[in-house]
């Protein structure tokens, strides 16, 4: 693909790969280490959700600000870094056996605070290095590259977890952080940048973030619509996804290798879905966003209601709608944003979509404690109802772009 030979963006998608490659794998083992640190209790289990994703509200905005005004090299390094520390700090935890709900927290947390800074930065460098007319093309490369190590790091969880025990999967992921660096160090960007010497100011930081959030409803509402929408929709999937069907799997019956397979035909799904995207879709708007939500909310409803058979069998089709979900977010984002505003924009998403799934972990948590398959269901129903009314709300033509 002519995309691939732009400069810098091989070295993007290729640290991308790895770092996701560990993190998806991460992904599948960190829900079994938290229900058997928790005893399998759904409320603990909430919580510590609730503190992995919490740090985005303080850290999304810096985030954000950090890849309009610094250099998105050195921010995207540092949080690698970070997440690398931890994933070694919790496995020597582990293989101790010294690990608790406090650890798991913490760890979170700070886990968390390096995706605040790697997101915003990794999103905003594209538009940088590729012009308008080709980022949907680009965003789907790199949907693609990302499901491409959803697919593989389940898999590999599940093979690693066959030969040795968990713990390995740990240092697995260690290593894809300690590669994902060194393939950033080949990235350069230019260092004339506007404002890559202004002094970062932490409580500016956040009264811009509450302006931005007013001055798009007034001037981009559209945007508006498609950043609070999809916050809302992540409100109850990322709960879902990373905590209830893993729960669900077990609860009825499954174990740790069939939920991997869940999460595996997921992700060829989304590739499905990423392949797909630019033959079917010419355009992408705020209005298809919400409308892709809806089907994604639907098909997880009738997900919750069948047997672990047909959730296996659904699960493709969910992949390929949240492809389509991810790709016209990111790009609507992108496109309909202003330049010296894009990393903001982001960083204002990542905030409030990810203080919707440390919300979730406790949400789900509760509801849990009636019934894991009840969650299931109402929180798939939420999904829906929420991209019929953001459906509602773009159809205005006063108020689509």
């Amino acid at each position: 693909m002519n995309l691939l030979k732009i400069r810098y963006f091989p070295t993007l998608i290729s640290s991308l790969f790895f770092s996701k490659l560990g993190d998806y794998a991460y992904e599948v083992i960190f829900v079994f280490i938290v229900l058997e640190v928790t005893n399998n209790d759904y409320l603990y289990a909430g919580v510590v959700y609730f503190f992995r994703f919490i740090p985005f509200i303080f850290f999304g905005p810096i985030g954000g600000w950090l890849a309009d005004n610094g250099y998105i090299k050195k921010s995207l390094i540092y949080s690698e870094i970070i997440r690398l520390i931890i994933s070694i700090i919790i496995y020597i935890s582990y293989i101790n056996e010294a690990i608790n709900i406090s650890l798991l927290i913490s760890s979170s947390f700070l886990t968390t605070v390096g995706r605040s800074i790697f997101q915003p930065s990794f999103q905003t460098f594209i538009p940088q290095i590729i012009e308008n007319k080709k980022l949907s093309k680009a965003n789907s490369i790199t949907q693609i590259i990302e499901e491409v190590s959803s697919i593989l790091g389940p898999l590999l969880c599940s093979l690693i977890i066959l030969v040795s025990d968990k713990g390995m999967v740990l240092i697995f992921n260690s290593l894809t952080y300690f590669i994902s660096i060194i393939i950033l160090l080949g990235l350069n960007e230019d260092k004339d940048k506007k404002n890559k010497n202004k002094k970062i100011y932490i409580f500016s930081v956040y009264k811009e973030t509450f302006l931005n959030i007013g001055n798009m409803f007034r001037t981009e509402y559209s945007l508006f619509v498609a950043i609070i929408g999809s916050s809302l929709c992540i409100l109850f999937t990322g709960s879902v996804i990373r905590f209830v069907i893993p729960a669900v799997s077990i609860y009825m019956n499954g174990d740790e290798v069939f939920t991997s397979y869940i999460f595996s035909l997921m992700a060829t799904g989304t590739i499905i879905g990423g392949i797909i995207y630019n033959k079917t879709i010419t355009k992408s708007t705020p209005n298809k966003l919400m409308f892709y939500w809806f089907i994604y909310g639907v098909i997880m409803l009738i997900m919750s209601l069948l047997s672990m058979k047909f959730i296996l069998m659904l699960s493709l089709i969910l992949g390929i709608f949240g492809a389509f979900v991810d790709i016209t977010l990111i790009t609507t984002i992108q496109t309909l944003s202003k330049k010296e505003n894009i990393g903001r924009n982001f960083g204002t998403f990542s905030t409030l979509a990810n203080t919707a799934e440390a919300l979730s972990g406790i949400t789900s948590g509760v509801i849990a404690t009636i019934g894991i398959t009840f969650s299931f269901t109402i929180m798939s129903s939420l999904i829906a109802l929420i991209g019929l009314y953001g459906i509602t709300l773009t159809s205005n033509k006063k108020n689509t772009n």
